[in-house]
Protein backbone atom coordinates (compact mmCIF):
# COMPACT_ATOMS: atom_id res chain seq x y z
CA UNK A 1 0.00 0.00 0.00
CA UNK A 2 1.40 3.38 -0.96
CA UNK A 3 1.16 6.25 1.51
CA UNK A 4 1.48 9.93 0.83
CA UNK A 5 2.25 10.90 4.39
CA UNK A 6 3.01 9.57 7.84
CA UNK A 7 -0.53 10.03 9.16
CA UNK A 8 -1.96 7.84 6.38
CA UNK A 9 0.75 5.28 7.13
CA UNK A 10 -0.19 5.18 10.81
CA UNK A 11 -3.89 4.84 9.94
CA UNK A 12 -2.94 1.78 7.87
CA UNK A 13 -0.91 0.36 10.77
CA UNK A 14 -3.94 0.77 13.05
CA UNK A 15 -6.30 -0.64 10.41
CA UNK A 16 -4.33 -3.90 10.17
CA UNK A 17 -4.03 -3.93 13.99
CA UNK A 18 -0.25 -3.88 13.91
CA UNK A 19 -0.34 -1.22 16.63
CA UNK A 20 -3.24 0.26 18.56
CA UNK A 21 -3.95 2.60 21.45
CA UNK A 22 -3.91 -0.27 23.94
CA UNK A 23 -0.35 -1.25 23.06
CA UNK A 24 2.81 -0.59 24.99
CA UNK A 25 5.54 0.03 22.44
CA UNK A 26 9.26 -0.22 23.15
CA UNK A 27 11.58 2.23 21.40
CA UNK A 28 14.26 -0.05 19.97
CA UNK A 29 15.38 1.80 16.84
CA UNK A 30 18.05 4.45 17.10
CA UNK A 31 17.17 8.03 16.19
CA UNK A 32 19.13 7.68 12.93
CA UNK A 33 16.83 4.89 11.72
CA UNK A 34 13.40 5.79 10.28
CA UNK A 35 11.35 3.26 12.32
CA UNK A 36 12.03 5.28 15.47
CA UNK A 37 9.47 7.79 14.13
CA UNK A 38 6.85 5.02 13.98
CA UNK A 39 7.77 3.79 17.45
CA UNK A 40 7.75 7.17 19.18
CA UNK A 41 5.60 9.62 17.22
CA UNK A 42 3.32 6.98 15.72
CA UNK A 43 2.79 5.29 19.05
CA UNK A 44 2.01 8.56 20.80
CA UNK A 45 -0.17 9.76 17.91
CA UNK A 46 -2.49 6.75 18.22
CA UNK A 47 -2.48 6.79 22.01
CA UNK A 48 -0.10 3.92 22.77
CA UNK A 49 2.27 3.96 25.72
CA UNK A 50 5.87 4.37 24.55
CA UNK A 51 8.73 3.00 26.65
CA UNK A 52 12.13 4.56 26.00
CA UNK A 53 15.27 2.51 26.57
CA UNK A 54 18.41 3.93 28.13
CA UNK A 55 21.17 4.84 25.61
CA UNK A 56 22.37 1.66 23.86
CA UNK A 57 19.65 -0.30 25.68
CA UNK A 58 18.84 -2.10 22.45
CA UNK A 59 22.34 -3.64 22.55
CA UNK A 60 21.98 -4.99 26.09
CA UNK A 61 19.75 -8.00 25.46
CA UNK A 62 19.26 -8.87 29.13
CA UNK A 63 18.14 -5.30 29.81
CA UNK A 64 15.88 -5.28 26.74
CA UNK A 65 14.19 -8.53 27.77
CA UNK A 66 13.77 -7.23 31.32
CA UNK A 67 12.06 -4.09 30.00
CA UNK A 68 9.80 -6.21 27.77
CA UNK A 69 8.77 -8.23 30.80
CA UNK A 70 8.55 -5.44 33.38
CA UNK A 71 6.67 -2.98 31.14
CA UNK A 72 4.57 -5.71 29.50
CA UNK A 73 5.55 -4.62 25.99
CA UNK A 74 2.96 -5.63 23.39
CA UNK A 75 4.45 -4.13 20.22
CA UNK A 76 8.00 -3.89 18.91
CA UNK A 77 9.83 -3.13 15.68
CA UNK A 78 13.39 -4.34 15.10
CA UNK A 79 15.91 -5.09 12.39
CA UNK A 80 16.44 -8.78 11.49
CA UNK A 81 19.98 -8.82 12.93
CA UNK A 82 18.70 -7.72 16.36
CA UNK A 83 15.89 -10.28 16.27
CA UNK A 84 18.41 -12.99 15.41
CA UNK A 85 20.68 -11.98 18.32
CA UNK A 86 17.66 -11.86 20.62
CA UNK A 87 16.55 -15.33 19.49
CA UNK A 88 20.03 -16.78 20.08
CA UNK A 89 20.25 -15.06 23.50
CA UNK A 90 16.86 -16.44 24.54
CA UNK A 91 17.82 -19.96 23.44
CA UNK A 92 21.21 -19.84 25.16
CA UNK A 93 19.84 -18.51 28.45
CA UNK A 94 16.55 -20.43 28.44
CA UNK A 95 14.70 -17.18 29.09
CA UNK A 96 11.12 -16.97 27.85
CA UNK A 97 10.01 -13.39 28.36
CA UNK A 98 8.19 -12.55 25.14
CA UNK A 99 4.77 -13.66 26.34
CA UNK A 100 3.26 -10.16 26.20
CA UNK A 101 4.36 -9.39 22.61
CA UNK A 102 1.38 -9.47 20.25
CA UNK A 103 2.97 -7.59 17.33
CA UNK A 104 6.61 -8.02 16.38
CA UNK A 105 7.63 -6.41 13.11
CA UNK A 106 10.99 -6.38 11.42
CA UNK A 107 12.34 -3.88 8.95
CA UNK A 108 15.61 -2.96 7.36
Amino acid sequence: MRHRNFIQFMHSIVHIDNMNRNDTVVQIAGCTFDPHIEEIMGGLMIGSTVIMLHPHGNMDLAYLLQIIQDKQITSAIAVPSLLERLYVFINETNISLLKTIRSLCYTG
